[in-house]
């Protein structure tokens, strides 16, 4: 009994760290992005108008996160791929611990 709880358990867990569900820290526009939406932070709005990174959200922004700003989609080959499948490339949104170990 213990054998397939913790299976389900670990299986459950695969699922979510393969959906990118815990691995990824994006800026809010990012996620916007992903849902095909855009951000609605008031403070993101005003910097995208002057096609800027909103300093207060985006600290550390990423490609996609300059490619917003930017007025555009981001080119690298592995973002495009995540915004076909309606996703957010975890390869260059990384986790935050992981840029901190960087």
């Amino acid at each position: 009994m213990k054998s397939i709880r913790t299976s389900r358990i670990l299986g459950a867990l695969a699922v979510l760290l393969l959906s990118g569900g815990l691995a990824v820290a994006q800026s809010c526009c990012v996620k916007a992005k992903a849902q095909g939406k855009s951000c609605e932070h008031a403070c993101c709005t005003k910097a995208h108008a002057d096609h800027k990174t909103c300093e207060k959200c985006q600290a550390e922004p990423s490609c996609c996160d300059k490619a917003i700003a930017a007025g555009k989609d981001c080119t690298h080959p592995c973002c495009v791929e995540a915004a076909k499948e309606k996703k957010v490339c975890s390869k260059c949104n990384a986790k935050k611990e992981d840029k901190k170990k960087s």
